[in-house]
């Protein structure tokens, strides 16, 4: 009985990719693999398939079309934020093509962006002559497994694929994964020994000319495919003809996780936001997510990704803000006129250059930004999202905190001393504009009225314009409270 049990699952690997893509009707079927960061899906078409986009970062279950490929893609292979994909020729004595592309996010905007943009990067084809078993990140590129005929695992160069020839104790029904090891996916190495899964991963990242092997008791018993993206190696095991299970490996033995039933569907497992997600293709062509809780091992309801909405209807306040803006800096003209003749500024002062006070300002920032990131756990991108220009409230967060602590410290130092740090390092301070006079002394009214209208110029930067073409480069701020941020010259 254990001895047919260990032929048959030997079968299962011999007639599986390294994405576990099988004939069997029950078996995962859909071409999906992930990075733990960023879903990459290749949905069959009538003339081909299109590559499909998701990410938890897309802030809901959305996904963006990426690209359209006339033929369904061989393997994919995704590490970060990029992928690779490798697709069987037209001609079979020919050379394997390979592709490659990757996903930024815009952090003012919150949408994703391809490069190269309305293509794909052709990186060097795989040489006639073999049959590729599949493909896997390692390093800043792909390698992939070959049979040519003899197993070969191929690295990617710049100019070519350099060949390492694998030695026996791999065996030739091995497969090539994607493998996690601590932050870095590195490619590894899988076959089924009985009732053993055992793996073969590269000593140090990106050299794969020493091996680690190690065997994972039990894992080989079903086993259909290892799923990408997880933090920690995990696969997917056949338990029944119409249930698989998802399961993580110790060196003790499996960890059952969840049972996931068969579908007639298009269907696989991936590892996504430290969980994983059940991905599911019908008919229709629509993709929907079932996330699977990486401890309990609960599968919830399965929602339907669609097409992510454009930003372009979120950016409507942009004409109220350019409204608001020009009526403040009218007001401004019409309280004090910017283009009349100023006072000259009794020497030794001179009005502080536009370029020291954005100096200064960006020095009065890193105590805002330092604490908008503690708070929020964002990233140090992400507060370029500045709420002027970002409809969305939640990702213009750590910008507002930025912002508004920023306003708030500022606000202290010019009542009390007239100057924040940042302008003190520069040389600035706030006093009151020429009136004929040689008093330069600024209220702490004053200071405190400009250092208020300054904080609404932090969250409104474009009301800052008024402050690069006065003549005595006095913005809105200093324009309404009458002052202005001057240096002592010599």
């Amino acid at each position: 009985m254990m001895l047919a049990r260990a032929v048959w699952v030997g079968l299962v690997v011999l007639n599986s990719s390294a994405l576990g893509l099988r004939a069997d009707e029950h078996a995962p079927t859909l071409r999906a693999v992930s990075s733990g960061s960023h879903l990459w899906i290749a949905l069959p078409t009538s003339g081909g398939c299109t590559i499909l986009h998701h990410s938890p970062a897309m802030g809901g279950w959305f996904v963006r079309e990426v690209t359209k490929l006339p033929v369904l893609p061989t393997a994919l292979a995704a590490r970060a934020n990029r992928l690779w994909i490798a697709t069987d020729p037209a001609d079979p004595s020919a050379a394997t093509p390979v592709y490659s592309l990757s996903t930024e996010r815009n952090p003012a905007t919150g949408s994703f962006f391809y490069t190269p943009t309305g293509r794909l990067d052709v990186l060097p084809s795989i040489p006639p002559g073999t049959v590729l078993s599949g493909v896997a990140p390692e390093g800043d590129g792909p390698c992939a497994l070959v049979a040519a005929p003899a197993l070969e695992l191929l690295h990617s160069t710049p100019t070519g694929w350099a060949v390492e020839r694998l030695s026996s104790e791999v065996g030739s029904s091995a497969a090539l994964v994607a493998w996690p090891r601590a932050d870095r996916s590195q490619c590894a190495l899988l076959r089924v020994d009985g009732e053993d899964l055992v793996s073969f991963v590269p000593r140090n990242p990106g050299d794969a000319s020493a091996w680690e092997r190690s065997a994972w008791p039990g894992a080989g018993i079903g086993f259909t495919l290892f799923i990408t993206g997880s933090a920690r190696p995990a696969t997917l095991s056949r338990e029944s003809p119409t249930e698989f299970v998802v399961q993580y490996l110790t060196p003790t033995g499996p960890r059952r996780l969840a049972v996931v039933p068969s579908s007639e569907d298009l269907w696989s497992v991936v590892g996504l936001d430290e969980g994983f997600q059940l991905v599911s293709a019908d008919s229709s062509g629509g993709v929907s997510l079932a996330h699977i809780d990486p401890l309990t091992g609960s599968i919830a309801e399965a929602h339907p990704l669609v097409a992510q909405p454009s930003e372009t209807g979120e950016w409507i306040h942009l004409p109220l803000l350019g409204a608001l803006t020009i009526g403040m800096l009218l007001a401004g003209f019409i309280l004090h006129p910017p283009l009349n003749a100023p006072e000259r500024l009794p020497a030794p002062w001179v009005a502080l250059p536009p370029a020291r006070r954005v100096v200064a300002l960006g020095i009065d920032l890193i105590p805002g930004a330092i604490v908008a990131l503690a708070v929020t756990g964002a990233h140090l991108e992400e507060l370029l999202a500045m709420p002027s220009w970002t409809p969305d409230l939640a990702r213009a967060t750590p910008s507002s905190i930025m912002l508004g602590v920023t306003g708030v410290w500022c606000l202290l130092f010019e009542i009390t001393l007239r100057a924040t740090p940042g302008k003190f390092i520069v040389g600035g301070r706030v006093v009151l504009a020429p009136d004929g006079t040689n008093d330069r002394r600024a209220g702490a009214g004053r200071a405190a009225a400009r250092a208020l209208f300054k904080m609404v110029v932090l969250f409104a930067p474009a009301l800052g314009f008024l402050a690069f073409v006065h003549p005595t480069h006095q913005g809105l701020p200093e324009t309404l409270t009458k002052t202005i941020v001057a240096r002592r010259s010599g």
